[in-house]
C-alpha cells in the first residue's frame, strides 16, 4: 500500500482528531452524510485509505506524522469544544454564552433558530457577536463552528442594528473568504448612512492602506450613491491610487454612479493620461461607454 501522507493528508488527520474524536469511523459516516463540516478537499476515498493505512501500521497516524503545531491546534480546537459543551451543564450560565454555544454547535446548514434567538435578545448580545468576528480561531475550520460562525454573527449584528458593531465588522474584512466577505458587507450596508460615513473616512484616508482598499470594497455594497461616487473620483485622482490596480478597479467601479457632467469629465480626462495601466484604461472606458448609453 501507498503510505506516503501529503499536506492534506495532514489536515484530515487534524480535522479527524479535532472534530470526530479521533475516529475515522466516525469522520466517514458524517462525510457520507454530507454534514455541514465537511471539507471539499476531503474526498472520502483518501479518508478511507488512511484509515486502511493506520489499521495496517497498528498506530495512530498523528503521532507519526502530525508536527507539533499541528497538535498544538488540534489541543485547542477540542479545548474550545468542550468550553462551549460545559455551558449546558453550568446551572448558573448566562443565556447569552447558551446562545453563542448553541449558534457554533449547530449542524444546521444555516441556524435559523439560532439567530433568530440570538437577535431577539438584542444588544446586549453584541459583544458576544463582535468576539466571533473578531477572533481569527473562528474563521477556521479546525475549529468549533467550522468556519461558519462569523458568516452567522455578521448576520446577527445586521439584523440588531447596533453601532458599536461597525468598525469591527469594517475590521473583519480581508479573510480571504468571499461568503464571510459578503456578509460583513451586507451587514455594514444594511447600517445606511451611519457606516456610509465611517467607510467614506477610511476610504479617503491618507497614507494609503489596505484600509482604504477594503472600505472600497464595503463601499461596493451601497448602490447608486453619488456621494460614494464623488469621493471614488476623489481618491482614484491621486497618482498613488493608480499604483495600486486592485484598489483602483473598486473606485472605477464606483465610479459608474457619476451623473454631474463636470464629474464625468474629471474622469474621462483621467483615463487619458499617457501612464496609465492599459487594464486601468479598458475598465474606465466601459465605464464611459455605459454612460453613453444611458444619456
Amino acid at each position: 500500500m501507498d503510505s506516503v501522507v501529503d499536506a492534506i493528508d495532514m489536515e484530515i488527520l487534524m480535522h479527524r482528531d479535532a472534530h470526530f474524536s479521533g475516529s475515522f469511523d466516525v469522520m466517514l459516516e458524517y462525510y457520507k452524510q454530507s454534514g455541514v463540516g465537511t471539507m471539499p478537499d476531503f474526498e472520502i476515498e483518501e479518508i478511507q485509505r488512511l484509515q486502511t493505512m493506520e489499521s495496517e501500521l497498528g498506530q495512530n497516524l498523528s503521532e507519526i506524522y502530525l508536527p507539533d503545531a499541528a497538535k498544538d491546534a488540534v489541543i485547542a480546537s477540542k479545548a474550545l469544544y468542550q468550553e462551549f459543551r460545559r455551558v449546558y451543564s453550568d446551572e448558573k450560565v448566562k443565556k447569552e454564552n447558551l446562545l453563542i454555544s448553541d449558534l457554533i454547535l449547530s449542524e444546521e446548514e444555516h441556524p435559523e433558530k439560532e439567530i433568530r434567538a440570538l437577535i431577539q435578545e438584542g444588544k446586549k448580545m453584541v459583544p458576544l457577536l463582535i468576539h466571533l468576528i473578531s477572533s481569527d480561531l473562528f474563521y477556521d475550520p479546525l475549529f468549533p463552528g467550522y468556519g461558519r460562525s462569523p458568516i452567522f454573527a455578521a448576520q446577527c449584528l445586521g439584523k440588531i442594528q447596533d453601532e458599536r458593531a461597525i468598525p469591527p465588522l469594517f475590521e473583519a474584512l480581508g479573510q480571504e473568504n468571499f461568503f464571510t466577505d459578503e456578509e460583513i458587507i451586507y451587514a455594514l450596508a444594511s447600517f445606511g448612512d451611519r457606516s456610509k460615513s465611517f467607510l467614506l473616512k477610511r476610504l479617503k484616508q491618507d497614507p494609503l492602506s489596505k484600509d482604504n482598499e477594503y472600505a472600497a470594497i464595503a463601499l461596493s455594497g451601497f448602490t447608486e450613491d453619488k456621494e460614494i461616487a464623488t469621493a471614488a473620483l476623489e481618491v482614484l485622482e491621486k497618482k498613488e491610487t493608480l499604483k495600486r490596480p486592485l484598489f483602483a478597479s473598486y473606485l472605477i467601479f464606483a465610479c459608474s454612479d457619476l451623473t454631474k457632467a463636470s464629474m464625468q469629465e474629471r474622469f474621462i480626462n483621467l483615463s487619458k493620461q499617457k501612464k496609465l495601466p492599459e487594464s486601468i484604461r479598458h475598465e474606465m472606458m466601459t465605464v464611459i461607454k455605459n454612460w453613453k448609453k444611458t444619456t
